[in-house]
C-alpha cells in the first residue's frame, strides 16, 4: 500500500494493508477515550483518505496519537480490532530499539512510519492536494 499526494509527487510506502490495519487498531482500542482530539486522524486510518483542506489538523492528530501511544509499551499494540485475539506477526521478536507503540510501526523501507504520514500531510496541505492511499 502507498500514500499519495494527489499531485503525486510525494509518497510513502507503507507495506501491507495488515500493517495500516494494526496502526488503525492500535490507536482506536489504546486511545478510545481520546477520539474527540484525535478525530480527524482516526477517520484517516480508517478510510485511507484525506482532504486538502483537513490535512494539517490531521498531521496536528497523528503526532498527537504519537505522543499519546508513547505511554504504551509495544507489547500492547492490536493487530486486528475486529479480531482481538489474533497476535501480531512480531510478538516476541521486537527489536530493542523499538521502545512504545510510537515507534513500533515503520515503513517498507525501515522509516518512522507516523512521521512520515505527518510530512506527506503536511506537504499536502502546502500545496492544496488531498492525500490517499492506493
Amino acid at each position: 500500500m502507498i500514500i499519495e499526494s494527489g499531485d503525486h509527487k510525494r509518497s510513502v510506502n507503507i507495506g501491507a494493508f495488515e500493517l495500516w490495519h494494526s496502526i488503525y487498531s492500535t490507536v482506536s482500542v489504546l486511545l478510545k477515550n481520546e477520539v474527540q482530539k484525535i478525530h480527524y486522524a482516526i477517520e484517516f486510518l480508517r478510510t485511507g483518505k484525506c482532504n486538502h483542506d483537513s490535512a494539517l489538523r490531521t498531521a496536528r492528530e497523528i503526532n498527537l496519537i504519537r505522543d499519546m501511544l508513547s505511554q504504551f509499551p509495544p507489547e500492547e499494540a492490536i493487530w486486528d480490532c475486529d479480531k482481538l485475539e489474533k497476535q501480531a506477526p512480531w510478538k516476541g521478536n521486537l527489536s530493542p530499539v523499538v521502545t512504545s507503540c510510537a515507534n513500533l510501526y515503520t515503513t517498507s523501507d525501515g522509516a518512522d512510519l507516523l512521521y512520515e504520514i505527518v510530512s506527506i500531510l503536511c506537504y499536502a496541505s502546502v500545496v492544496n492536494v488531498d492525500v490517499h492511499i492506493m
